[in-house]
């Protein structure tokens, strides 16, 4: 008999198509069901009325606030990009009054630098260096070139701007030793450039003692401990050599050993003036560019260029409505 006509084959034919049918279920349709549930009631429940009006507050707030950047912006825009030609033009019109005489007065500045220890410089001409340089570099009008810099004329209008920096890099060359203090520096250069003028190789036939006190008290008056302790110690020895003359001029015999003693004094003083000069430049150093050709030259094209931008922008409707053809003064009541 053969394998597949046993009973036990025969059983498990049958029982096959059952086994086949066990896997499908229908339980996982039921538990999604059961998931929908709960969101769906989550849905119908009324949200707390705290939060809600949280959610409110905080949405009225959010949209004023957007307004008011919205209105915000509108104002500010236009004020951060807008030019006044006016207030650049009435800096630069202050800056102009005293450039008118820049180019002179600075020249002077160099001078007085360059001329300080140099004994044939006249006393009056020398003076007058300072007071010019003291005129024109002030910090009040360092000051007005840096507010001119800062005006929106020269911030936002870029050919204004390109021109300016220009002048601005040749005056900043003249500025470095501008502060406070360069008034009182000018009159200490001043002071001892007199005590040079005097008392280096001064004549003893001439100078009396009283002379001589004279001409120590620039360098002991000038404001300077080291010139003040030099005019000090050469008005002592300035007074043995004149006394040593004195002696020689008035005697009646000994002509020769008197003459002797005045002329090694001399020498001895002289020696130690060249040993020991001090020089005003090292101790009280100022620096001034030799550059006021380019300064003013520079100045020029800025003040034009500003003139010209706030005819076209600042004053053309009342220049047209003006029957004059005096623009500057116009433009000066402008400026009131």
């Amino acid at each position: 008999m053969s394998e597949s006509n046993t009973p036990e084959t025969t059983t498990a034919k049958q029982e096959a198509p059952a086994k086949a049918e066990k896997p499908v279920e229908k339980a996982p349709a039921a538990k999604a069901e059961e998931t929908t549930k709960p969101a769906e009631a989550a849905a119908k429940k009324p949200m707390d009325p705290k939060k809600k009006k949280t959610i409110i507050i905080w949405s009225v707030i959010g949209g004023v606030v957007g307004v008011a950047a919205l209105a915000s912006a509108i104002i500010l825009i236009p004020m951060l990009t807008r030019v006044d030609y006016k207030e650049t033009y009435s800096i630069a019109s202050q800056i102009n009054s005293f450039m008118d005489d820049f180019y002179y007065d600075y020249d002077d500045c160099v001078d007085v630098v360059e001329d300080a220890d140099d004994d044939w410089v006249g006393v009056s001409s020398y003076s007058s260096y300072v007071s010019d340089c003291k005129s024109i570099l002030t910090p009040a009008n360092v000051e007005l070139v840096k507010k001119l810099s800062q005006s929106s004329g020269v911030q936002r209008d870029e050919e204004i701007k390109l021109i300016f920096s220009k002048f601005a890099t040749e005056f900043n060359k003249a500025v470095p030793s501008v502060d406070a203090d360069l008034s009182s520096k000018l009159d200490i250069y001043d002071s001892w450039h007199k005590f040079i003028y005097y008392a280096v190789d001064m004549s003893f036939y001439s100078n009396d003692a009283s002379k001589i006190n004279t001409y120590a008290d620039y360098a002991i008056n000038s404001g300077n401990d080291t010139l003040k302790a030099f005019g000090e110690s050469w008005k002592e020895k300035a007074l043995d050599v004149a006394a040593a003359y004195k002696a020689y001029d008035e005697a009646t015999s000994d002509y020769s050993g008197l003459y002797s003693t005045y002329t090694t004094k001399r020498d001895e003083l002289d020696d130690w003036m060249e040993a020991n000069l001090p020089k005003v430049t090292e101790l009280i150093p100022l620096s001034f560019e030799d550059n006021a050709w380019e300064i003013d030259d520079a100045w020029e094209d800025a003040y034009d260029a500003i003139y010209n931008k706030f005819l076209l922008n600042g004053a053309s409707d009342l220049l047209k409505n003006n029957n004059s053809t005096d623009y500057e003064k116009i433009l000066e009541d402008l400026l009131k």
